[in-house]
């Protein structure tokens, strides 16, 4: 009920559609300025001739002042693509471009009828995506429509970069979100200006920051995207469609690029560390702190070519300015992934981007050292990354492996791709995990996608023989405005095993797909977009699979999506589920027969047979001071042994994840975040499990370069203990030691962390910040939180550059 309460306040508020149609007036001013050229997109005029100057003198302040600028080629006619496709943009936007002996300046006039309604946080770099009104360029350097730069700043001049790699699975999910890897950053200069009638932005992208063909005379892939939050418009200056599955195909071009030179390419970036830790004594009520600890670390990156680039590493530090937000494992089987936020496995690590984690930089623990060779020669795209890592052992000597991996791949037609992949973690000759593979991605007929991966893994441990597995993966998509559907086939043998990746779910093979129909409303309707959405999955012992038996896990979903007016979104779904597992798997699992004795477990399947569950997504970007999401769902569910996999009994209980933005200034935003699991038991009504994670993050931003940050985060995570669910009795996990208890767990950890940053560019950086650890003597009860320890951290890199 609360939902629809949101809702209907937010629509009753917003304005419609055609009101925003309406263009802003412009001062004499700003219509008359004289330009060398303009290209209108919506006319499709996309082929852009670069005008160059040698000495521009533009000075970036977001006024567009200059006299270059007059010089300039004009981008203008936008057209929306989403909610609607192939419209006159609802506002209008101008774009200058221009380039330099060194750089590609930008220059855009941003004009909004409504100039209070622009969004415009001063933020954290990269932070500002889902958020903020931003414009967007896409440099496509080497035009091979595979990989681009993605070049990105709010209207206050806020920064965020990535790489636009095609075949990628984007931030927010297959399907939502575009397939941009955010993490590297480039050094480019930027500043924007809110006015009264929009807001104004300056751009200058230095040829040293990107890599581009060697070549007397080239053309890139252009293209310019415009947000507009509080509506939820994506706009275009070359017309999108979703009726292509790779959008960089639609760009338009910029050519009259000549003897481009990258210069001497060098930045040494030394960094240095210290930390003091400490520990809570209980008995003392006192903590024991640790001396100072400090370490040198040394990034250096030298450009070969101006498109072959050789990284080194010394030490480099993890860069873990902000713990990872705590993740709901209480019933999870299988690994969680993590995002790789160290700089040195950020940059350049593209090649290395797979559909599936056969590379996942993150098992690469501790590096001590690395090195890193990528780039593009022609039609062939390379790269290597060797390190060597340190892994401490439990009570033995840490044993430093030294790791592999090794990336190529080519061109094909317009859009598709072939390359290997090979990946090596070696202790000594006796230890070592091995991973080749193949893959393709092919694109048809311009909107269907079939993406193949195969692979075989081969591994040998100190006492033993070695081990091979092989891995396939076969996808095929549909891109359409209308009907979209995916078709997913995971196949990975038991003796498979990515020791430099990231494989879950081992000895198992899943089947998965998904159909969608997307019902646009008209311009300025009430309803944008209705979809109607059905997806099945089921899951195989691998060697069932192939034996045509029935699967092990199966789920389907049906589930309504409804787009609103002014970014509002709302999903409601259905889902049945069914666990058929084999007596086998259950083997090793026992039950306490309270006289001493033990019996084997023998699980009842027939309350797995159907288990019914509802969820919802709701989703509001439409104000200004306050935004947010909540997912929720009821479900039946089966309470899982983690270390056999295997289900015990049913259970019923809620899932929740919700997330509030306040933005009361410009300067201060503030997050409020809830995750919730549970499940009873349905034999008893008990309590089986439960997770409640709350999280409040604080920042306040003094300037674009300099933060203070706090974050808050409460942690309780309990099992149980597992039962029999048709006596009661204790499970027993038994093996060639013994048997012992199949306990559950019990953690209640409460967490602060400080944060000073200072930033002007990547690289460059002073961060001071203290963190303390506590444990809380029950769930949520805050009567006895004691302390168990903390950690002073700072950190000084610079990034020379020449």
């Amino acid at each position: 009920m609360l939902h629809e309460l949101a809702i209907l306040a937010a629509l009753a508020a917003a304005p419609d559609q055609e009101a925003a149609v309406a263009r802003p007036v412009r001062t004499a001013a700003l219509r008359d300025r004289p330009v060398a050229a303009t290209y209108n997109g919506y006319e499709g005029q996309t082929n852009v001739v670069a005008p160059r100057l040698a000495d521009p003198a533009i000075n970036l302040d977001g006024r567009l002042d200059e006299a270059a600028w007059s010089e300039a080629a004009l981008l203008t006619g936008f057209s929306q693509f989403d909610p609607s496709e192939g419209i006159p943009a609802t506002q209008d936007t101008e774009v200058l471009l221009l380039i330099s002996e060194d750089a590609v300046y930008f220059g855009v006039r941003a004009f909004d009828d409504n100039p209070g309604g622009v969004r415009a946080t001063l933020g954290e770099r990269d932070t500002f995506y889902r958020t903020d009104d931003y414009i967007q360029f896409i440099l496509d350097t080497f035009n091979d429509q595979r990989q681009a730069y993605s070049i990105v700043v709010n209207p206050l001049g806020v920064q965020q970069d990535g790489l636009w790699i095609e075949g990628r699975v984007g931030r927010f999910g297959r399907n939502f979100g575009p397939p941009i890897d955010w993490n590297p950053d480039f050094v480019w200069d930027s500043e924007g200006r809110v006015e009264d009638w929009g807001y104004a932005v300056e751009v200058r992208i230095p040829f040293k920051s990107i890599r581009f063909p060697e070549a007397a005379e080239q053309a890139w892939g252009l293209q310019v995207f415009r947000k507009i939050q509080r509506l939820g418009f994506d706009e275009s200056w070359a017309p999108v469609t979703k009726d292509v599955a790779n959008r960089l195909t639609l760009a338009g071009s910029l050519s009259g690029l000549r003897d481009l030179e990258r210069g001497l390419f060098l930045e040494l970036n030394p960094v240095v560390t210290g930390t003091r830790q400490g520990t809570y004594d209980a008995g003392a009520k006192a903590f024991t702190r640790e001396p100072v600890s400090g370490e040198f670390g040394f990034n250096a990156k030298y450009g070969l070519t101006s498109n072959l680039t050789l990284d080194g590493t010394y030490n480099p530090d993890f860069s873990q300015v902000e713990a990872d937000a705590g993740q709901i494992a209480v019933n999870e089987r299988f690994a969680l992934f993590y995002e790789e936020k160290r700089p040195f496995f950020l940059e350049g690590t593209e090649i290395f981007t797979m559909p599936k984690n056969l590379v996942y930089t993150r098992s690469i623990v501790n590096p001590v050292a690395g090195a890193k060779l990528s780039g593009k020669a022609g039609s062939f795209q390379l790269g290597y990354l060797g390190a060597v890592d340190e892994v401490a052992g439990s009570g033995e000597p840490a044993r430093r492996p030294v790791v592999n991996l090794l990336r190529a791949r080519r061109d094909l037609g317009n859009a598709s791709t072939l390359g290997m992949v090979y990946t090596d973690r070696s202790t000594s000759g006796d230890e070592y995990n091995r991973v080749f593979g193949i893959d393709g991605r092919f694109v048809m007929a311009r909107r269907y996608t079939l993406t193949v991966i195969g692979a075989g893994s081969r591994t040998a441990t100190v006492g033993s023989g070695p081990e091979s597995g092989s891995y396939l993966s076969l996808q095929l998509e549909r891109a359409s405005p209308t009907l979209t559907f995916n078709i997913d086939l995971e196949d990975v043998a038991h003796g498979f095993d990515a020791g430099s990746g990231l494989i879950p779910r081992v000895g198992d093979t899943r089947l998965q797909s998904r159909l969608e129909y997307n019902f646009r409303g008209e311009p300025g309707a009430l309803v944008e977009q209705f979809r109607p959405g059905f997806d099945a999955s089921a899951f195989w012992d691998h060697e069932s699979f192939w034996r045509r038996e029935t699967f092990e896990e199966a789920e389907i979903r049906y589930g309504v999506t409804t787009s609103f007016r002014n970014n509002i979104t709302v999903l409601l779904a259905a889902t049945a589920r069914r666990y058929d597992f084999r007596a086998a798997d259950y083997d090793g699992l026992y039950v306490d027969d309270g006289r001493g004795g033990e019996a084997p477990f023998v699980a009842d399947q027939d309350p797995f047979g159907l288990l019914h569950g509802v969820g919802g997504f709701f989703w509001v970007n439409s104000w200004d001071v306050l935004r947010g999401r909540v997912r929720w769902g009821y479900r039946q569910d089966a309470v899982f042994d983690l270390r056999y996999g295997v289900p015990i009994e049913v259970g019923t209980g809620w899932d929740a994840d919700i997330a509030v933005y306040a933005y009361p200034t410009r300067h201060l935003s503030a997050e409020l975040g809830f995750r919730y699991q549970s499940l009873f038991r349905e034999s008893d009504g008990t309590l089986a499990l439960e997770a409640v994670i709350p999280r409040v993050k604080t920042q306040y931003q003094f300037s674009r370069a300099l933060f203070l940050r706090a974050i808050v985060e409460y942690g309780a995570q309990m099992r149980r203990d597992l039962v029999d669910p048709a006596t009661g009795h204790p499970l027993l996990g038994c093996g060639s030691s013994g048997c012992s208890l199949r306990s559950g767990s019990d953690a209640n950890d409460f967490g602060i962390e400080t944060l000073l940053s200072y930033e002007p560019t990547p690289g460059t950086v002073f961060f001071l910040g203290y963190s303390r650890q506590m444990e809380d003597t029950g769930r949520l009860r805050f009567r006895d939180v004691r302390p168990t320890a903390d950690g002073l951290f700072a950190k000084v890199s610079y990034r020379f550059r020449r």
